[in-house]
């Protein structure tokens, strides 16, 4: 009997591509053959953002193109787009949609759909989750390194952000069922997971009973997980000293912070709902550096908020040419309905927010190009990833440098010691050390 073929593309953040490969997982379990996007397919599953207007609109067009490339197949939106605007999705040529809770039953939706119910429109309340959605993964086809959503939701109130009401409140995964994970990916040879979450520094608050983040960590430190473990973007105000303590103290834990700053400008942070100032951010900055000298520390910036004037900009842009930051994310604001900036005054026209981004990359570019130099000529342990078209294997650093070297398909997945002999494109070029 033929296998039904499913086609899955993930939008947006690392959470997004962990709960596509538990959908993928979910549906192969039920008989479902993956295919890769553009080939024939019987449904495509397009798992949407909504982050900012560029994003959105890419989900938008994602829809169309699964249209164009298999017109009879079932086209089925989910995730953050359907769970503001289910009705605006239908209308674009969706089969059906689905909410971020609702990701847990994608085969019964498909199945629903398969039956020719019409606009399948599965979309819950989801402030009233209790709990994370019940996705699971056993690994990651295609990659190397796996992620691993510990939370979803977040319960603060950023005044650009849509995520609360995409994503609902936070709901923490329990610990036994983290270290379960961790356990099983290990055993499945992955050497490094990446910790995923809307709001990670939020994880355990609302657990009976009750924990956090830092005792997570400490009790994945004394399990038997894989040999690399990554968080990713932690809110600054909640890389607290004792957790940058047992990154620093840790044989497990990689260097690497990745904390949006958003603003340098403490009266635009104000207006954003964010809470901490520029000079706490210097502080926390360099309380990392002190401790972990070669960590990678990147920063989400926001450019051409309402009320950024070019002091405001210039505040922000001194901050980080001042620091040692390893990388920059850098993001005009895009109006979210719904949010309390939507409504704000004091706009920023559109060529100024281009411009300001513009600054902020060259900026970036040349921060990222200062932090590889510091390497050059120094052994790296490298965690090889994949190999690119042009041949070359792609590694990762413990603490976030790209390199690409020469070798075989057996190293793949595997950590090599190598030397990095010079710096192109924001990327590394080294040599196996023999």
């Amino acid at each position: 009997m033929t296998k039904h073929r499913l086609a899955i593309v993930d939008l947006g953040c690392k959470v997004n591509q962990f709960e596509g490969e538990a959908m993928a997982e979910a549906m192969e379990a039920h008989g479902w053959e993956l295919v890769p996007f553009g080939a024939a397919a019987d449904c495509t599953i397009i798992n949407t953002c909504c982050v900012t207007a560029r994003a959105q609109a890419d989900s938008r067009r994602w829809i169309y193109r699964a249209r164009r490339a298999n017109p009879d197949a079932i086209i089925l939106a989910v995730g953050c787009y359907p769970q503001i605007a289910p009705e605006e999705v239908i209308a674009l040529g969706a089969d059906g949609v689905a909410g971020n809770q609702e990701k847990e039953a994608i085969p019964a939706i498909v199945e629903e759909r398969q039956q020719d119910r019409g606009g399948v429109i599965k979309v819950g309340a989801i402030k009233e989750a209790a709990r994370p959605p019940d996705l699971r993964v056993h690994g990651f086809r295609n990659h190397t390194r796996a992620f691993l959503k510990v939370q979803d939701g977040c319960d603060a109130q950023c005044s650009y952000c849509i995520v609360p009401l995409a994503r609902g409140r936070s709901r923490s995964v329990p610990v036994a069922d983290v270290i379960a994970s961790l356990k099983e990916l290990s055993a499945a040879g992955y050497q490094e997971v990446v910790l995923t979450g809307i709001h990670l520094g939020m994880y355990g608050q609302d657990l009976t009973p009750r924990t956090s983040l830092l005792d997570l960590l400490r009790r994945i430190e004394e399990a038997d997980t894989p040999a690399r473990i990554r968080l990713s973007s932690l809110e600054p105000q909640e890389a607290t000293p004792e957790l940058i303590k047992l990154a620093a103290s840790s044989q497990k834990f990689c260097p690497h912070f990745h904390l949006p700053l958003q603003s340098g400008c403490d009266e635009v942070l104000r207006r954003m709902n964010r809470p901490y100032t520029g000079l706490f951010f210097r502080d926390l900055v360099q309380q990392i550096v002190d401790l972990m000298p070669d960590a990678a520390i990147g920063c989400d910036v926001i450019a051409g908020f309402p009320g950024e004037d070019e002091q405001a900009f210039d505040m922000t842009y001194d901050l980080l040419k001042s620091l040692p930051i390893s990388y920059l994310h850098c993001f005009p604001f895009s109006p979210r309905p719904g949010t309390k900036a939507a409504g704000l005054d004091s706009r920023v026209g559109e060529p100024e927010k281009r411009e300001r981004v513009q600054r902020l990359r060259k900026l970036g570019m040349e921060k990222r190009q200062a932090f590889y130099s510091r390497y050059l000529n120094q052994t790296l342990s490298l965690l090889i990833e994949h190999r690119r078209e042009d041949g070359q294997l792609r590694g990762l650093s413990r603490n976030y440098l790209f390199c690409l070297i020469e070798g075989g398909d057996e190293l793949m997945g595997n950590e090599v010691q190598a030397v990095m002999l010079d710096v192109k494109k924001g990327r590394g070029v080294g040599k196996i050390v023999t």
